[in-house]
């Protein structure tokens, strides 16, 4: 009996300490055996704010954009393009009603049909319109040196979203880095930095194309060459040009009016005649207006008159620069003047791989229905 009584005591001293091994006690001190790791004050210091990230503009501003956005507010329609080519036009939240006003003459509003006659119309100057439309980034572009940011500085403040800064400016060929790195900056802004790279990356092959078939001729076997009608803020007549044509610099060719330094240069008819280009080329905007005043008589004796060597393109600037219409032109206006090197080059088919890049589909059908074909033109 005394030792049955033994063996209970020592069954129950032996459940005890089992059970006491087991306590809650113990199993939260196991779990806090080791030393918790203590993150570095700095490193957590230089950590963004949740939801957004750093993004460098062109003006050198370090801008927080949100994470994922869908809403974007451009200040002006060089930016709407931006967006087209970036394959994000569903992001746009508002263009100026100039903008869908039809008939529609840009390439990027082309493409939006019929989805931008859905888009609000929204003024870029007007903080309460802008609100309404809800964006989550602004976006400027700068298409001139020294352009001043300040008003749309304040206006994104009003509006209490970032603002990010461009600067493609206008000359393609001038300032092409500006351009590309536009994508970029943008693309990276708005979660499409794969379509930016492939964007950039298949202008540059345009451009070198153009480039390898025509740097290499001699300079004294380029003819020498003249755009009139030239638009900038609206239609102008035969002596609105420009000495840093796009088209014309992409094919390295002889730009009569290159001396005169100007992007937007407006010369007089003296000059035309003392220059006496071997071709003349008028963009459509303009084109009823210059091609009247081509056929005036001091303009008979020019060599591009008499030797029927006048033609229509298509307008470089509406609402800004159209960079893929830029390279449309450079491979037509290479066909006409430089037949060898462009032997091999169907002009709609080049047309439409260019437009392909940018829009995701050509527009050529739809831009010559409103600016009419590339053709040479018979003065009478």
């Amino acid at each position: 009996m005394k030792v049955c009584y033994v063996k209970i005591l020592t069954f129950f001293f032996i459940f005890g300490l089992i059970f006491a091994g087991c306590s809650p006690d113990q199993a939260e001190n196991d779990d806090v055996s080791e030393p918790a790791e203590v993150e570095d004050p700095e490193q957590v210091e230089d950590e963004p704010d949740d939801g957004y990230f750093i993004v460098t503009d062109m003006a050198g501003r370090e801008v927080e954009v949100p994470f994922n956005i869908s809403r974007v507010s451009t200040l002006c329609g060089c930016a709407h393009r931006f967006l087209v080519h970036l394959e994000a036009s569903e992001m746009i939240t508002g263009v100026r009603e100039s903008e869908k006003r039809e008939p529609l003459r840009s390439p990027w509003n082309l493409a939006m049909v019929p989805e931008i006659f859905d888009v609000p119309v929204v003024s870029g100057e007007d903080a309460e319109t802008i609100i309404i439309v809800e964006p989550e980034l602004m976006v400027a572009t700068q298409t001139a040196d020294g352009f001043d940011f300040v008003e749309h500085e304040d206006l994104a403040d009003k509006v209490g979203v970032p603002l990010l800064i461009l600067r493609p400016y206008v000359s393609f060929s001038a300032h092409k880095n500006n351009v590309l790195e536009s994508y970029r900056i943008l693309g990276e802004a708005i979660g499409r930095e794969a379509r930016a790279e492939e964007l950039v990356s298949g202008i540059e092959d345009i451009i070198e194309d153009l480039n390898v078939r025509t740097a290499s001729i001699p300079e004294e076997e380029k003819p020498s060459v003249y755009v009139g009608g030239k638009a900038w803020a609206g239609s102008m007549g035969l002596t609105s040009t420009s000495s840093m044509y796009t088209a014309f610099d992409f094919i390295n060719a002889n730009n009569v009016a290159a001396e005169v330094g100007e992007e937007n240069a407006f010369i007089d008819s003296e000059a035309l005649l003392s220059w006496d280009p071997d071709y003349i080329f008028l963009e459509s905007t303009g084109f009823d207006q210059a091609f009247e005043e081509l056929q005036e008589t001091k303009f008979e004796t020019l060599s591009a008159v008499q030797n029927d060597n006048v033609y229509r393109i298509h307008p470089k600037i509406w609402t800004n620069t159209n960079h893929e219409t830029v390279l449309v032109n450079a491979y037509y206006i290479g066909s006409v003047i430089y037949t060898e090197q462009f032997a091999d080059i169907d002009f709609a088919e080049a047309a439409d791989r260019v437009y392909t890049l940018f829009l995701g589909k050509s527009v050529l059908e739809d831009m010559i229905e409103v600016h009419g074909n590339y053709e040479q033109v018979t003065l009478e």
